[in-house]
């Protein structure tokens, strides 16, 4: 995400206190081949410590971002894998998980990257 794409999102999950909400966003960026795209809750299969052990080829890769109190891996992790349904993808790869203090504040904000992948010979 670009920085002043961020300064935009940060401004609008700032903005949204007043509405007691948190941000949680993520976005996919194809870098292999398409797929049709699934239902929103499909089944995304997420592997964090290790690569699957069968054929497959990655889609492209997901980012997704919480901020204030929506800032946990369990907060991020279904737009994560609502954006992999939706790109036609089977599964995840977790490739980076960070936690930082963004602005004069010092708002949290977790980041997350994965890998979106689909199964080869389906």
């Amino acid at each position: 995400m670009t920085k002043p794409m961020r300064i935009r999102w940060l401004g609008a999950c700032l903005a949204s206190l007043a509405g007691a909400s948190a941000c949680v966003k993520a976005t996919f960026v194809p870098t292999g081949g398409a797929s049709p795209p699934k239902a929103p809750d499909c089944q995304i299969q997420v592997f964090s410590s290790a690569v699957p052990d069968r054929p497959y080829e990655e889609m492209g890769i997901v980012e997704g971002e919480g901020s204030l109190w929506k800032a946990d891996l369990e907060d991020v992790l279904p737009k994560l894998k609502e954006e992999a349904c939706l790109a036609g993808g089977d599964a995840i790869i977790m490739q980076s998980n960070n936690t930082f203090a963004e602005g004069e504040d010092g708002v949290r904000v977790q980041r997350i990257t994965a890998t979106v992948i689909r199964w080869r010979g389906k």
